[in-house]
């Protein structure tokens, strides 16, 4: 496909039912009537979500991905694998009750043992009930308890107590790196972005049994391969890019960055060879690049391609979205924020070096 007939992709969200899940989703969907099951996870970017509008209407994200990767996500976001998947995944997370316990592996250790990449993700809270909690990583860190231990503290529950919980408002963000044992609450609706895999290791869920009756299956043996006992991610502090406030960085890693972006002026961005994605959080936007235009709302995204050139969005009503792309750190991230007088000290507060589980403050 050439450049020239790139266009802003909006996406058809994929609906996903799950155990811990919840009927109403109006909070995100206000138009959307009460589902007849409980709806879990929204997925906005996943290989198999189509796009909705324009001469690629019907096709797949992996198809796209497969014909014209390059194109469409640029070189430095190449997957290394002929599979070409979309590198990142985002979603909406709806919960009723408690998530399981569990911990996602790291990319060499997905690559060795489940041939696959591993999971770095980031939350944004969208709306909380009062009272609403999350936990990531342990309220203090721990050498590897001996595996009947911990094997002990799952059968009792105590694993649960061992977590370090904390109250949470709408607006806050967490960054949860590979390797760190995490749980999120009741009375949350999340904005998730994460590597484009769906790997996880339950450690603990409540004695609670799925759709077959069958107690739900843990994966205890492999979640003890890939922990890390050291408190690790957590609560990030967003920075302004400017002084009006109306571009926050919220989390970024090597695998992504996320902004949250208030619009109330037209704006215009350039995709410098690399794709972009915008996610509704609030109100609604009209999209315009290369002649085609389309709207995005509360609970959508739209993929801007890397070979989309320059785009700009118009507000229509009151929006709040945010944007989500693969970052050069220190060009992206680092530069612009040091630019703006925001210390080290602040810097590691929002961008991470997951590889190594430390902040950023380790990278050259």
């Amino acid at each position: 496909m050439p450049a020239t007939a790139w266009y802003l992709l909006k996406i058809a969200p994929s609906f996903r039912e799950r155990i811990w899940g919840r009927e109403d989703l109006s909070g995100i969907y206000p138009s959307l009537p009460a589902a007849s099951s409980r709806i879990g996870e929204v997925w906005l970017t996943a290989d198999d979500n189509v796009v909705a509008d324009g001469p690629l209407a019907g096709r797949t994200l992996g198809e796209l991905c497969r014909s014209c990767g390059r194109d469409l996500i640029g070189q430095i976001s190449m997957p290394p694998s002929p599979a070409a998947a979309f590198p990142l995944l985002v979603k909406f997370i709806f919960t009723s009750d408690k998530l399981s316990v569990q911990v996602h592996p790291s990319d060499d250790y997905a690559a060795r043992v489940e041939g696959c990449s591993g999971k770095t993700e980031m939350w944004h809270v969208v709306n909380a009930e009062p009272g609403a909690r999350l936990a990531v990583g342990f309220r203090k860190d721990l050498p590897p308890p001996p595996r009947d231990a911990l094997v002990r503290a799952i059968e009792t529950g105590e694993i649960e107590q061992m977590l370090n919980w904390t109250e949470v408002r709408a607006g806050d963000t967490f960054f949860v790196p590979a390797g760190t044992v995490h749980a999120i609450g009741a009375g949350l609706v999340i904005c998730e972005v994460q590597q484009n895999c769906d790997l996880t290791y339950r450690l603990y869920d409540y004695n609670r049994r799925g759709a077959d009756g069958r107690p739900r299956e843990l994966h205890i043996d492999k979640a003890l391969d890939v922990i890390q006992w050291r408190t690790c991610g957590g609560r990030t502090s967003a920075l302004q890019y400017d002084a009006a406030g109306a571009r926050e960085c919220l989390a970024a890693c090597r695998h992504f960055a996320t902004e949250k972006m208030i619009i109330d002026t037209p704006v215009q961005f350039a995709t410098d060879g690399r794709f972009q994605i915008l996610i509704g959080i609030k109100g609604q936007v009209s999209l315009e690049s290369n002649g085609h235009r389309t709207s995005l709302c509360s609970g959508e995204a739209a993929i801007i391609p890397a070979q989309a050139g320059t785009f700009t969005i118009n507000p229509v009503s009151g929006c709040v979205l945010l944007r989500a792309y693969q970052p050069h750190l220190r060009q992206d991230i680092l530069g612009p924020l040091g630019a703006r007088g925001f210390s080290q000290q602040q810097l590691s507060e929002v961008c991470f070096d997951d590889r190594r589980l430390r902040t950023i403050e380790t990278v050259e």
